[in-house]
C-alpha cells in the first residue's frame, strides 16, 4: 500500500472509530475486530522502509494520519502511533532479526523506552528481567520493546542502555490501566524474568541505521516521536466541532429570557479563541515538520534549529490541546459533564497525553538550552 492509500483507508474507517470510542473505553482497549480493521488499513506498516516493501510514509503524512485518527478517538491515535514504531525499529536491526521478529509488515509493537529492565550479557545475547509500564496497545501487540541497562555479569555495574525486542508472548501483561484519560489505549504494565534475547534482537538508536532513508537518517533524534503531534491536533479540532454543534442547537433557559447559546457573546469569544489557539498550534507543527522533512530529503539530516523547532511545536500542541479542551468544557457548562457529549473525555485525554515524559518541563528546558547554543541533550530532542 502507498501512503496515499493508507491515508484514504484511515479516513474511511474514522467514522466507525468515532462511533465505537465508548466501547473501547469500556473495554479499556481497542476492540479486537477494530484492531484487525486498522491492521488491514495499513496503519501499523507506515514506518517500514521501501526496501522491506513498506510505504516509508513521509513524516508530514504520518502527522496527518495520527491527526485524523485522533479526531475520531485520541486513544486509537495514541496506540496506532506506538504500534507503528515497528518499521522504525526494524531499520536498526540486521535483516535476519527483522524477518524473525516481523514476518508481516502489519505486526504491531508496544512497550516502554525507559531502561526499567536489566540485560545481563550471556553467550549469544542477554538474560532480561524487568517490569515496564504504559505499554499502550499491549493487548494486541505482536512484538514488545523494552529499555534495559546492560550488565556484563549478574550484580555488575550498568554501563550501557539498549532496547530489546521479543514476541509479545514472552511477557506477562498486568491489568493496571485504570486511568483518567486515554482509557481505550490499554496501556498496562508488563514484565518478564530471565528471558533470553538474542544479540541480534537488541539495538540502540544512538548509532546509524542499518538501512538508508530519510525516516532513519537522524539516529538518536526524536524523529520517531514527531507523529505524536497529530494527537493533540485532532483532539482540538474535535472539541471545537462538538462545541460549535452544541452552540447551534442549544437554548440557555437561565437567566431569563431563554437565549440561543450561539447568540451569547462569551460563547462566540470562546469559540474564536479556541480556533485561534488550534490554528496557530497546527500551523507551527506542520511548518516545522515540513521543514524538517525537506532537510532530511536534501541533506540527510535535520538542522539543530529545525529539530528544536519541531520539539517545541510538538510540546506546544500538547499543552494547547489541554487549554482548548478546558476552555470549551467550561464554556459549554453543565451539558459537558455527560458522557453523551465527548468534551469530558477529550479534556481527560488532553490532560493525560501531557503526562508523557516527552512533553515535560525537563524537555522544554533542554530545548530552551538549544536556543542559547547548547547541543541537544537526551531523548525527545
Amino acid at each position: 500500500m502507498t501512503s496515499e492509500e493508507i491515508l484514504a483507508n484511515v479516513r474511511a474507517l474514522s467514522p466507525e472509530i468515532q462511533r465505537r470510542a465508548g466501547e473501547a473505553a469500556k473495554q479499556r482497549r481497542i476492540p479486537q475486530d477494530l484492531v484487525e480493521k486498522l491492521r488491514a488499513a495499513g496503519v501499523f506498516r507506515i514506518m517500514f522502509s521501501k526496501r522491506w516493501g513498506g510505504p516509508e510514509m513521509p513524516l508530514p503524512h504520518q502527522v496527518e494520519l495520527i491527526e485524523t485518527l485522533a479526531y475520531a478517538d485520541p486513544a486509537v491515535a495514541w496506540v496506532v502511533k506506538i504500534a507503528s514504531d515497528s518499521g522504525y525499529f526494524s531499520a536498526f536491526l540486521e535483516e535476519t532479526a527483522v524477518r524473525e521478529l516481523y514476518p508481516s509488515l502489519d505486526y504491531a509493537t508496544a512497550g516502554q523506552a525507559p531502561p526499567n529492565g536489566r540485560a545481563v550479557r550471556v553467550p549469544g545475547g542477554y538474560r532480561v528481567t524487568g517490569r515496564w509500564g504504559f505499554a499502550s496497545g499491549c493487548a494486541h501487540a505482536d512484538v514488545m520493546v523494552a529499555g534495559c541497562l546492560v550488565l556484563e555479569n549478574e550484580g555488575g555495574t550498568p554501563r550501557d542502555m539498549i532496547y530489546i525486542l521479543a514476541p509479545a508472548s514472552s511477557f506477562e501483561v498486568e491489568d493496571t490501566w485504570y486511568s483518567n484519560g486515554l482509557v481505550g489505549s490499554g496501556s498496562h504494565h508488563y514484565g518478564t524474568r530471565d528471558l533470553f534475547v538474542p544479540e541480534r534482537h537488541a539495538f540502540t538508536l544512538a548509532g546509524p541505521a542499518k538501512i538508508e532513508g530519510p525516516l532513519y537518517a537522524d539516529a538518536g533524534s526524536a524523529t520517531v516521536f514527531i507523529p505524536m503531534a497529530g494527537t493533540p491536533l485532532g483532539l482540538m479540532r474535535r472539541a471545537i466541532d462538538v462545541a460549535i454543534e452544541l452552540a447551534r442547537e442549544k437554548v440557555i433557559a437561565l437567566p431569563p429570557p431563554p437565549t440561543a447559546m450561539r447568540n451569547l457573546p462569551r460563547v462566540k469569544f470562546a469559540l474564536a479563541r479556541a480556533q485561534m489557539l488550534y490554528a496557530a498550534a497546527r500551523s507551527v507543527v506542520y511548518e516545522s515538520v515540513d521543514r524538517y522533512w525537506d532537510e532530511l530529503l536534501r541533506d540527510g539530516h535535520g538542522s539543530l534549529q529545525t529539530r528544536r523547532d519541531v520539539g517545541l511545536a510538538r510540546i506546544h500542541a500538547h499543552r494547547t490541546a489541554r487549554e482548548v479542551a478546558q476552555l470549551l468544557f467550561d464554556t459549554v457548562g453543565a451539558p459537558a459533564v455527560y458522557e453523551s457529549l465527548p468534551l469530558g473525555s477529550l479534556l481527560r485525554d488532553a490532560i493525560v497525553i501531557n503526562q508523557h515524559l516527552g512533553f515535560n518541563d525537563g524537555v522544554v528546558e533542554r530545548l530552551g538550552g538549544m536556543l542559547l547554543g547548547d547541543p541537544p541533550d537526551g531523548a525527545f530532542v
